[in-house]
This record gives structure tokens, C-alpha cells and sequence, in this order.
């Protein structure tokens, strides 16, 4: 008679120390470079909407320029920019700043009727994020 041994195996369900580790630090990583790149967009999104406003004002300014008998015009500071005749100050957000501004006297002046103007540049430079916005303005006011 043949003797069978029979051996039970105990079958235990779960994750190694190992694996978890791995799992923990493959999170932490993935964590990490979210919260690096996800802590520049409010910063970025300032800049963009600055941008955005004063294009917006550059257009507006023009274009009371052409239809009145008045020059219209913006005059750069550092940090904000009046917008003439009506002396109105516009602050720009912090960590945002004028640089580079080659306008004759840092005034962006439209004439009345044509709304044409001297051509030139500014930046707008974030500190915050260290990155600079060159705008560029034609004859006819048109940006690039």
C-alpha cells in the first residue's frame, strides 16, 4: 500500500511590504510633479488675464481716438498704466510688472480721427514664475 502524504497549503491574500512601498512612493512622485505644475497656473493665469485686460483698454483707447477730436493714450509705470485724457489708474496684480517699454516717454498716444501711433514695445514680466510677455504695436495699433 502506497502511503499518499497529503500537505495543505495555506493560501494567505495580500500585498508585500515590497509592493506597497512601491505603490506609496510611485503616488508621492506622481503627487509631487502634479502639485509643482498645477502651483504655476495661477500665477500664469494672472499674467494671461493682465494681458488681456490691457489689450483690451489699447483697443478702446484707439478707438475713442478715432472717433473723437481728442487724442486718446496709455502711459506705462512699472507697475500700472493710466489711461489719458480720463487719468484712470490701472493696477497691474503682484509679481507683474512693465519692462521694456520704448514708447517716447512710456505714452501710447493714438491720434484723434486715424488712431494711428508711434510704433514701439513693452513686456510684461512675472516674477512669480519668471516669464516675460513681449507685446508689440504697428503704426495702426494692431498688436503682435
Amino acid at each position: 500500500m502506497k502511503k499518499v502524504h497529503s500537505t495543505k497549503y495555506i493560501v494567505q491574500r495580500g500585498f508585500t511590504v515590497v509592493e506597497l512601498m512601491l505603490s506609496v512612493g510611485i503616488l508621492g512622485i506622481l503627487l509631487a510633479l502634479t502639485t509643482i505644475n498645477l502651483g504655476r497656473l495661477p500665477a500664469s493665469s494672472a499674467q494671461s488675464a493682465a494681458y488681456d485686460v490691457l489689450i483690451n483698454d489699447i483697443r478702446s483707447q484707439q478707438t475713442q481716438a478715432m472717433a473723437g477730436n481728442i487724442n486718446f493714450g496709455i502711459h506705462f509705470d512699472s507697475t500700472s498704466y493710466t489711461l489719458t485724457p480720463s487719468n484712470f489708474i490701472v493696477s497691474l496684480d503682484p509679481g507683474l510688472s512693465f519692462t521694456d517699454v520704448t514708447f517716447p516717454g512710456g505714452d501710447l498716444n493714438f491720434l484723434a480721427g486715424s488712431g494711428e501711433t508711434t510704433p514701439g514695445t513693452f513686456s510684461i514680466f512675472n516674477d512669480q514664475i519668471n516669464q516675460t510677455t513681449v507685446v508689440n504695436i504697428n503704426k495702426y495699433g494692431a498688436t503682435y
